[in-house]
Parts: C-alpha cells; sequence; structure tokens
C-alpha cells in the first residue's frame, strides 16, 4: 500500500498539512488537534493522520498550533513558555478559531473532493482546544476528544472555565471522549465532569492507566466514531 503524502496547506502565519487518501470521494475533513510540545511534523501525529484518512476514508488536516512546530520559538526555555501559552491562554484558543477556519477554507482549495462534512478530532493539548473552541467553529458536526477533560487544580483556573463553557455550548454535536484512569494530566474525576456537561449525544471509554498509555483500541474506536458519523446522509 503506498504511503499518503501530505499537502503542505499554507495560510499566512499558520502552516498546515494535509494528508489526502487514494479514493474517489467525496471525502470529508478531519481537523486534528495535537499535544502539547508536538506539532503537525511530529512522527506520531503524521501516523495517525495517515490511519485516519485511510480508515474513514477522509481528509485530514494538521495545523501547528499557536507557539508549536513552526510557530515555536527558537531558544528552548521561550519555546516551553510558547507551548504552555497555547494550553493556558483563552488569546491563543481565540487565535485558533481563526487558524482552524482559514485552514479549512484553504485545504478545500487544495483537494476539490472535500466536501462540506467536517470532524474534530483532538488529543491531549488538542482536546483542550477542541472543547474550548469546536462550539465557534459552525462547520464542524462530530467531536473526538482524546485524553483530554479538565486540567488539574494547580491549573489556571479560567481554562477549566473555558473548556465547561464551550463544552456546554457545543448542542448537539455528537461527542466521543477516550480518557485513562491514571492520567497525570487529565485527573479522571475531572473528565468525568467535562463529560458531564456535554449537552446533546455523547460517549465516554475509559481504559486503565497513565496518560501515555492510551492502547491501540481506543484509537479504533475513535476511528469508527469518525467514520460512523461522518457517513453521508441516507448511506448506510
Amino acid at each position: 500500500m503506498a504511503s499518503i503524502e501530505p499537502m503542505r496547506v499554507e495560510t499566512p502565519g499558520v502552516p498546515g498539512l494535509l494528508f489526502v487518501p487514494d479514493d474517489p470521494g467525496p471525502l470529508p475533513l478531519v481537523l486534528l488537534g495535537h499535544g502539547a510540545h508536538t506539532g503537525k511534523d511530529d512522527p506520531m501525529m503524521q501516523i495517525l493522520c495517515r490511519s485516519l484518512a485511510r480508515g474513514i476514508p477522509a481528509a485530514v488536516l494538521v495545523i501547528d498550533a499557536p507557539g508549536h512546530g513552526e510557530r515555536a520559538p527558537d531558544h528552548p526555555v521561550a519555546a516551553i513558555e510558547a507551548a504552555e501559552r497555547a494550553i493556558f491562554d483563552p488569546a491563543a484558543h481565540d487565535e485558533l478559531v481563526g487558524d482552524w477556519t482559514a485552514a479549512r477554507v484553504a485545504a478545500r482549495a487544495i483537494e476539490p473532493r472535500i466536501d462540506d462534512r467536517t470532524a474534530y478530532a483532538g488529543f491531549s493539548m488538542g482536546s483542550i482546544h477542541g472543547a474550548s473552541i469546536v462550539h465557534r467553529l459552525p462547520f464542524v458536526g462530530p467531536v473526538l476528544l482524546a485524553l483530554g477533560g479538565l486540567v488539574g487544580d494547580h491549573r489556571p483556573a479560567a481554562t477549566n472555565e473555558l473548556i465547561l463553557r464551550g463544552l456546554a455550548a457545543l448542542g448537539e454535536r455528537e461527542v466521543l471522549m477516550l480518557n485513562m484512569t491514571d492520567d497525570e494530566s487529565f485527573p479522571f474525576a475531572d473528565a468525568l465532569r467535562a463529560f458531564r456537561t456535554i449537552p446533546g449525544p455523547k460517549r465516554m471509554y475509559v481504559y486503565e492507566g497513565g496518560h501515555t498509555e492510551i492502547p491501540g483500541e481506543a484509537v479504533r474506536l475513535g476511528g469508527e466514531f469518525l467514520r460512523r458519523t461522518l457517513r453521508p446522509k441516507g448511506a448506510t
């Protein structure tokens, strides 16, 4: 099977990659939010993009979040500070609303097989962003939040307020959460609180282990969720 080679998606200041399967289409689009201290070029993110592109099938778009990847400062200390800002600064979340909107337009201009169906899938930091901003992206339907929820009590309270407000405003979007029992970054009790805030159809799968121990089964279930919820209307 030939490897899916990504196409570069360039919007002002927001570099991204688009992974498109060898499929006649039409294709839905998955917006993939990466974890902290990684980016669009992270090998594991690219493996995930290729897997989702083939398995759904769908076009998968990943962009560098503020302070990450090509948007990160060169100095190591400044890079850590920029990554923290992307997680906890409300201004960075606001920035991402425009980033994803522009990147989606650019991706659809590059690949004419992409239709109106759009989902968001976020992992770790990407799940924080998804929870806080997806309600402001009217083109997004189903939402997958993996390794997320509320941040711990030692983190800025404003971040959890953003998350809870965003989740409560999701309306009837269908949501799947994938969580771990002993997640060091997202305590399970707080993830459950976030889950209960979601007003529409929702489901949560929980696995034994810590933040980096998400099993392959969880990733497979996430792909099945996206495939089902992105199915064309009327398709069986």
